[in-house]
């Protein structure tokens, strides 16, 4: 059926092609000779074509399939200017002028580059700029990842949150990771910048994407050289905060007229440290008297040590026109280590004596890998005919995982329950991961275009959570608590975009089908638990210029939020001796309907407004038992709606001082039952990004860039104010040689304050790590530096590999 399906696709009528063309200018009206320009795709802003502008200022493009476009012009010493959104048909057409600005001149022997801004607002998506980034060299790409606009890093909880919502989705290079989001924690930790191009914030994407991710995507697409000839780039960081970080990168390129091999290699070395204090006030549901509480105070003092390695590998080889084939090969390596002290204290009130205390050393230890290989084909029908793109994806994901708690028990009054002196819980986890993708796209009639596609993807995780428990050096197996738990998911999915222009409109409108079937598997418990079911998920994008200078876009989408394995595994894993997580496998899918409104301005301002309504939430619970122990779980809580607003403009201050701006106001309200008590939490929350670019002259710039964040509340857990601020200077030693150095995190203001309030409990917690850094850092480009249009890749599991934990 799929192959008959798609040759009826190749089979439609075709339509002509046309020429595009227009003039680059700067602010007094001269032709700017030799400018960069670039047709993108209306839709995700993707590249379709490239050129330069001659001696005359004049560019041209040709062979142009109907649709709508932006183009895009950039010079040395000049902003990036943008076109308004272009409807082109089958007659030839004429680009109103661009009119460059300039920014900076140039010096007696460097020449210094119109640079990116850190943030730039496209009209699908937020874009951070990390190669260009001084305060970003050196660091972590979770570190630049929490200096992006709207993204929010809960180090205690290990989640990555958009908006202030959970369920983003994380992608390297398009590549859905499939991992938990504490593994994706760990990955992007042991990640160094040096390896990333741009980081991409996709709040509303369309149907071309999975449906997965309730509240977005994050993109992060690594680098890859675009120069002809052989050539490279070496980078190496090195600095200190209360502990030592060493980074290096390595990019390689060799690219011909029909082939383009291309590598790199990055390493992250480096401590760090995690002071955490939490206060808990709880009832004791073992006690006959209801009324008794336990009030405990927590502390735990971690000494983190990383190392990290991620490589890239692959070649694109077109051996006749119009058909190219690719294979790339990611590998990712992380070993973070854990080792300190924690302890804990308990009290029946506030002022009345400690009855029970207790320290514990703590050792933990993860090891793991994921690798992904893809074989890609593209090849295009010729001049009237559209573009078949089809890719094979195959990964897997290991990881050894082993914690070790031994606790001394300094104080015991009275009938307490003691905690055992040892427990050992070891987890070796494994995911594997197929997809077949295939997508082609075509002109139709009258401006319209056609975009549709197949996709299938398997997963299959195994979990083997071991746990021992018993005195030092006598650990003995506890069957009771250990579970080997396997989880097997199926999506099958098909869609179609149908996009054009309707009376000086443009409309994108868009349909995808998944039929899912999962199967949760406890050998231990010998529990199974089925799920198959098949949904809808729309898309629709409306575009109107209201003026040469404005465009107004409305966009929606019905998107899903599957659980993480390990949310669905129903073993515990224990954070110390008072407190453990443990899955739910009958946890179900959230539901989200998204509706956003954005208005952009020919000057680079960007304004929005969405809102949205999840149904069956999922969020982490925290309960009592036991007399003095919690534990955490995932639940399908109630519902929640948001609202957003969102400003982005950029602000030339003085000549040599650009400063990009971003605004992210949100309204949200949460109605859930927790522990039989309904509840509704409203919350109005903000966060301001500052991102400032100096140039200095002489080859000197500098960024001094920041952030700060409102009270908010997200579900049950709370956070105070909160703010950050960066610095960096930058030296261009030559067109090849650059010295960056940065201070990160100046008045190590970053401390994480979460507090929890339910109807029977509260909690208190204080935490912080080493992200006062200084780092310094050297990169250097040789051989042929001369560019070629880079060939636009999306592979088969673009939007995979995320959910494993």
């Amino acid at each position: 059926m799929h192959a008959a399906w798609l040759t009826s696709l190749l089979t439609l009528q075709t339509f002509g092609q046309t020429r595009l063309s227009g003039s680059i200018r700067d602010e007094t009206g001269k032709p700017v000779p030799f400018a960069s320009v670039a047709l993108l795709n209306a839709p995700d802003s993707s590249v379709a074509k490239g050129t330069a502008s001659d001696q005359q200022g004049a560019y041209a493009f040709d062979n142009i399939r109907v649709g709508q476009y932006i183009v895009r012009a950039t010079a040395v010493g000049y902003q990036k200017v943008y076109s308004t959104v272009l409807n082109v048909t089958t007659d030839p057409a004429d680009v109103p002028v661009l009119a460059l600005a300039e920014v900076t001149g140039k010096l007696s022997e460097v020449q210094v580059t119109a640079k990116k801004p850190f943030v730039e607002q496209q009209l699908d998506r937020m874009v951070v700029n990390v190669a260009n980034s001084i305060v970003g060299s050196g660091s972590t790409a979770l570190e630049v990842l929490e200096k992006s606009p709207g993204v929010t890093v809960d180090y205690q909880n290990e989640r990555v949150q958009l908006r202030g919502k959970e369920g983003v989705i994380v992608q390297i290079d398009g590549k859905q990771t499939y991992l938990s989001a504490q593994d994706v924690i760990d990955l992007l930790r042991s990640m160094s910048s040096d390896n990333i191009e741009t980081i991409e914030l996709m709040t509303n994407p369309s149907a071309k994407y999975d449906a997965a991710g309730n509240s977005g995507i994050i993109n992060i697409r690594l680098k890859k050289n675009s120069n002809v000839g052989t050539n490279g780039t070496a980078s190496l960081a090195g600095g200190s905060g209360r502990f030592d970080r060493e980074r290096g990168s390595l990019q390689l390129n060799h690219r011909t007229k029909k082939l383009n091999l291309f590598g790199n290699y990055s390493l992250n070395r480096g401590g760090n440290y995690w002071d955490f204090q939490l206060d808990r006030n709880q009832p004791d549901p073992s006690a006959a008297d209801a009324s008794r509480r336990n009030v405990i105070s927590q502390y735990t003092d971690l000494k983190f040590r990383d190392l990290g390695q991620n490589a890239k590998a692959g070649l694109d080889f077109s051996p006749i026109k119009n058909t190219t084939i690719g294979v790339v090969w990611t590998g990712f390596w992380s070993d973070h280590s854990e080792d300190g002290p924690a302890g804990a204290n308990f009290r029946r009130t506030a002022s009345s004596p400690v009855y029970l205390q207790t320290q514990t050393h703590k050792t933990y230890s993860t090891v793991s890998q994921n690798q992904i290989g893809n074989l890609n084909l593209q090849h295009s029908f010729g001049q009237r005919g559209g573009q078949l793109t089809a890719d094979v994806d195959v990964g897997h994901f290991s990881r050894q995982y082993s914690n070790s708690l031994l606790t001394q028990t300094l104080i015991a009054i009275g009938d307490v329950n003691l905690p055992g002196a040892g427990l050992l819980i070891t987890q070796p986890a494994t995911v594997d991961i197929r997809t077949l993708k295939a997508d082609y796209n075509r002109p139709l009639s009258k401006g319209w275009t056609l975009e549709t596609g197949l996709k299938s993807a398997l997963v299959k995780t195994n979990n083997d959570l071991n746990l021992s428990r018993g005195s030092d050096g006598a650990l003995v197996a506890d069957p009771s608590l250990s579970n080997h738990f396997q989880y097997t998911e199926r999506v099958n999915a098909a869609y179609v975009n149908v996009a054009g222009n309707w009376r000086k409109t443009n409309v994108q409108a868009g349909l995808r089908a998944e039929h899912t079937h999962s199967e949760g598997n406890s050998l231990t418990l010998n529990q199974v638990v089925t799920r198959d079911y098949m949904k809808w998920f729309p898309s629709l994008f409306v575009s109107r210029p209201l003026s040469s200078n404005q465009t107004l876009t409305l966009s929606y989408s019905y998107r899903i939020d599957r659980p993480n394995y390990q949310n669905l595994n129903p073993a515990r894993g224990y954070v110390d001796p008072y407190a453990y997580s443990q899955g739910n496998a009958y946890l179900k899918p959230q539901f989200t309907h998204a509706l956003e409104g954005r208005l952009s301005l020919k000057n680079g301002v960007f304004t929005s407004l969405g809102a949205n309504y999840t149904t069956d939430l999922m969020y982490f619970t925290i309960h009592a038992l036991e007399g003095n122990k919690s534990y955490v779980t995932t639940e399908n809580l109630g519902h929640s709606q948001g609202y957003t607003l969102t400003l982005s403009w950029p602000v030339t201050v003085v000549k040599g001082w650009q400063l990009q701006a971003n605004v992210l106001g949100y309204y949200n309200r949460f109605q859930y039952d927790y522990e039989g008590t309904v509840l509704q939490i409203q919350n109005v929350a903000g966060r301001l990004n500052g991102n400032n670019a100096f140039t200095l002259g002489h080859g000197w710039t500098a960024e001094l860039n920041g952030w700060v964040s409102t009270p908010s509340v997200n579900g049950i857990w709370s956070t105070p104010w909160m703010g950050v601020l960066d610095t960096g200077v930058q030296k261009v030693v030559s067109s090849a040689l650059k010295i960056k150095l940065s201070l990160q995190d100046v008045f190590h203001s970053n401390v994480f304050r979460p507090s929890v309030e339910t109807p029977t409990g509260s909690q208190v917690g204080r935490m912080s790590l080493d992200t006062r850094v200084a780092l310094l850092n050297l990169t250097y480009a040789f051989g042929n530096q001369k560019l070629k249009g880079e060939r636009q890749r999306r592979t088969g599991s673009d939007d995979e590999t995320r959910r494993a934990n």
